[in-house]
This record gives structure tokens, sequence and C-alpha cells, in this order.
């Protein structure tokens, strides 16, 4: 009786919650349904949702590799654009999140897939180049500057790290140590 009741429950709950459906799919389709039948606009407004989503879902993977606090401290709620920073930094995904240990606050930025990354690139392999932007140091493995501002900023791949805020050098360098950078160099590949 037992069994009997446990499925009828199961197949009850699994037909009150129909199939999540995929945004980004219907998107597609819906563009591809609106350029089989001539209509330009429409296909155009669907193929930017479709982006849009897109480029959305990259942030939040790109969000998931933002470190978690270190001991005694707490982080906020990363924050994700998709493509919206388009203007101010050419295209890309930026996700940020901010930390805070007492009156110590800092935020990690990471810039990933724009095209401002192909210009630093080339700065962040040249040591005696980077130095022009601060104080050189290395990170895992990688060469990364403490900016004259006190920002520390690392190239991972195709990803721009950025530290900046009121947290002294000290703090942002442990929470620069939290990063997975080979994770970062594997996004988007």
């Amino acid at each position: 009786m037992n069994r009997i009741a446990a499925t009828a429950i199961a197949a009850s709950l699994a037909f009150a919650a129909p199939a999540r459906a995929d945004d980004i799919a219907d998107a597609i389709a819906a563009a591809k349904d609106a350029y089989a039948s001539g209509d330009a606009d429409a296909t155009k407004r669907s193929l930017d949702l479709a982006s849009q989503l897109l480029a959305q879902k990259a942030a939040d993977g790109l969000a998931r590799l933002l470190p978690e606090p270190p001991a005694g401290w707490t982080a906020e709620p990363a924050e994700t654009e998709g493509s919206g920073m388009a203007g101010l930094f050419g295209g890309g995904l930026v996700v940020k999140r901010t930390y805070a240990s007492g009156d110590a606050r800092a935020t990690i930025q990471l810039l990933a897939n724009s095209p401002l990354l192909t210009q630093m690139i080339p700065l962040f392999s040249n040591p005696q180049l980077l130095g022009a932007m601060g104080k050189v140091f290395s990170l895992k493995g990688r060469s990364a500057v403490t900016t004259s501002e006190g920002e520390i900023q690392i190239v991972a791949g195709q990803t721009l790290v950025t530290i900046e805020g009121s947290a002294s050098a000290e703090q942002k360098r442990a929470l620069a140590e939290g990063l997975d950078l080979k994770a970062l160099e594997r996004f988007g590949k």
C-alpha cells in the first residue's frame, strides 16, 4: 500500500511541475521562425535576447569563480553583468563581489572575454612594462601588479582580475591568494 501511495505522489508531482523550458533555445527557435517568415525585426530581437541570455549564463559561471571570503571576512552576493558593460569595457563579461572585515572593504572584479584584454595581455607578460604600472609581484606563478592607486591587477587567461578598496595591501593580497587562477585561465575555453 505504501508503495502505491508513494508512486501516486511521485506521479502527481511530476505532472504538477512542468519542465522548465530552456530560454536560450526558445529565443533561438523564435528567431528561426521569425526569419523563416521574413520578419527581420523580430529575428533581430530574438537573436539579441538569445545573445543577452547567453552572456548572463556565462557571467553567472564566471561569478562562481570568485573566492569565498577568508576567515574573519564576509562577502556580499556577486554582481554580474553580461554584455551591458560593452560601452565601458568594449564588451565581455564583468562580475564583482565585495568583501569586508571590520572597516576594511575590498572588491574583486573579473573582466573576461573583452577585446580590451587583447591590449593588456602583452603588458602582463612583460614584467618590465608591468613595472611602469606599479609594484610587480608573483601570484601563484603569474605576474601581478599593485598599482599606485593600491589596486591589485592580474591577468589569468582571458580574464583581468582587479582588487580595489580600503583594505590594506596585505589584505588585498590575501584575497588574491584565494583566487583559482587555473580555473580563470580555463574560463570560456
